[in-house]
């Protein structure tokens, strides 16, 4: 018995020592985790002070070199200007516009042209990386935003830093006058400079490739997407690729090459069917801008649909009704409103890039907001006066350059002139090749789109998007 007590003891002993030790290392590793996460966050507060110190260093020395009437730049953040356009929708007026706002926004310090690449997109996401910072000003030229809706808000204000907010300004055109404006620009004789791949370019085995790729995002968007429009059905790309290779295919404008080639197809095929042709390269794969304006209508939408919703959780909706506090503010614009009033376009664009923004005033000579002469009190960046004079100026410079002649305002072209080839009556243009002058207007081109049976339908319906788009309707309110 008195062996059986003593082994007791020793293995109680032995258990209250090893629990002992338990404890310490307990305590020591939860010391030491403990010692860890201090560490991290010691870490992580050195890495931000290091990192807003660089971005306040980096933001000093790409100082925006400002006329002698301005003043130096705002310290804090601007806005992020993006202007998007499509083919035929203003190339040469974003670049005007880039140049008027540099001068408008003293706090714009960079600017880019097709920073990412125009038609593409990432794989994974659907949409191109942006990185856009603030203070920049971007031209970009049709743009993939076949991303989901919470991607694209991301890409669009937090990479690389959450700025203050983007002005976007996204310039469109009706379908109809759009596709007429591409017929004429790509059947000129001579070809503008630059356009020569219209030479090359077999527009119906080219978008082939991608096609079905597009129709895919195209209809995701058009049809299984909030604040979506049925614009077309997935048969329509078929009756599109059929069009294509009936008048492209034609036998009888093939040359000795036996590869006629899009341009000689648009030069020697009757206006109507030249017109027909050219308008399924703007409906197709990659080169589809006329869908691809559609799609980013809508996806602009969703955008501010999806600011909304989160104001709407948050109690703070009169807060997104003031377009001003934004964080996501659209203009849209058209090219066609352009022609019609450019001092009118010039203005409504200027009090866009007014709206909330409490920059420097230009010509300001001691930094406060002036009251007087036609300035308003609360940090405009251009007065009515000075906004009635660039846009008169503006306007002035366009008419000019319109009674000089320019080969890409394709509005000048008010009638098509075409020599193209007939059967001579023998019911066979292989055979019997004669040709015959055909002169049509832009209205008649644009009546036999209508009346087309698949383009009535589909141009139609993104009339009518582009109608509500330009009026600020949204069927999603």
């Amino acid at each position: 018995i008195h062996d059986h007590d003593h082994d007791v003891v020793v293995m109680t002993m032995a258990i209250r020592k090893t629990a002992r030790l338990c404890l310490l290392t307990a305590i020591s590793l939860a010391f030491l985790a403990t010692l860890r996460h201090v560490n991290d966050d010691i870490n992580r507060l050195n890495h931000l002070r290091n990192h807003h110190s660089s971005r306040r260093l980096s933001t000093q020395t790409r100082t925006y070199q400002p006329q002698p009437q301005q003043l130096s730049v705002p310290s804090s953040e601007g806005y992020t200007y993006l202007i998007i356009h499509y083919h035929k929708s203003g190339h040469i007026l974003t670049q005007n516009l880039r140049d008027i706002l540099l001068q408008a926004d003293p706090s714009t310090t960079r600017n880019y042209i097709d920073r990412f690449p125009k038609r593409q997109h990432d794989d994974t996401t659907k949409c191109p990386h942006l990185t856009l910072h603030p203070n920049t000003v971007y031209v970009q030229s049709s743009p993939d935003f076949f991303c989901n809706i919470h991607t694209l808000a991301e890409e669009l204000l937090t990479r690389p830093t959450k700025q203050r907010g983007i002005k976007l300004i996204h310039l469109i055109r009706n379908p109809f006058t759009m596709a007429i404006s591409n017929y004429k620009y790509h059947s000129q004789d001579p070809l503008p400079e630059g356009e020569n791949w219209v030479k090359r370019t077999n527009p119906c085995l080219v978008e082939e490739k991608s096609s079905v790729v597009y129709a895919q995002l195209f209809m995701k968007t058009l049809v299984a997407s909030p604040g979506a429009y049925r614009l077309m059905e997935y048969d329509d790309f078929q009756m599109i690729h059929a069009m294509c290779h009936r008048f492209y295919d034609d036998e009888s404008l093939t040359n000795h090459t036996n590869s006629p080639g899009f341009y000689t197809n648009l030069l020697n095929l009757p206006p109507t069917e030249g017109l027909l042709l050219a308008t399924t390269y703007l409906m197709l794969g990659r080169g589809g801008d006329i869908l691809r304006m559609a799609n980013n209508i809508i996806k602009l939408r969703q955008l501010q649909l999806l600011e909304r919703t989160i104001h709407l959780q948050q109690h703070t909706l009169p807060e997104f009704h003031d377009e001003s506090k934004r964080k996501v503010q659209v203009l849209t614009m058209s090219m066609d409103d352009f022609i019609a009033r450019p001092k009118g376009f010039l203005i409504q664009f200027l009090d866009f890039v007014s709206l909330g923004n409490e920059g420097v005033v230009v010509g300001s000579e001691n930094g406060s907001n002036k009251d007087t002469n036609g300035y308003g009190g609360g940090g405009e960046l251009l007065s009515p006066n000075e906004k009635e004079e660039i846009a008169t100026r503006y306007e002035q410079m366009y008419y000019e350059k319109v009674s000089a002649g320019d080969e890409h305002i394709t509005s000048l072209l008010s009638k098509t002139t075409k020599e193209v080839v007939t059967d001579g009556g023998g019911g066979d243009k292989r055979r019997n090749k004669e040709t015959e002058t055909v002169v049509m207007s832009h209205a008649e081109l644009e009546q036999s789109l209508r009346e087309n049976v698949l383009w009535g339908r589909v141009l139609g319906n993104i009339e009518n998007l582009v109608d509500e788009s330009l009026r600020g309707v949204h069927n999603w309110y």
